[in-house]
């Protein structure tokens, strides 16, 4: 009986949530195709930026 309610615990909580006044955004799984792209585009330009220090 506990695994079941623990399991239901673990699927109710989301990856990412935000709540800023009357707005409420809630991701239940995280975008990895987006969250890939933003690696790509962003990691090279952080580490010349970096570099150039």
């Amino acid at each position: 009986m506990s695994q079941t309610k623990h399991a239901r615990q673990a699927q109710a909580t989301p990856f990412f949530e935000l709540r800023v006044g009357g707005v409420h955004v809630t991701v239940q799984h995280p975008p990895y195709r987006l969250l890939t792209m933003a690696a790509i585009v962003v990691g090279p330009l952080a580490g010349a930026t970096w570099l150039t220090r």
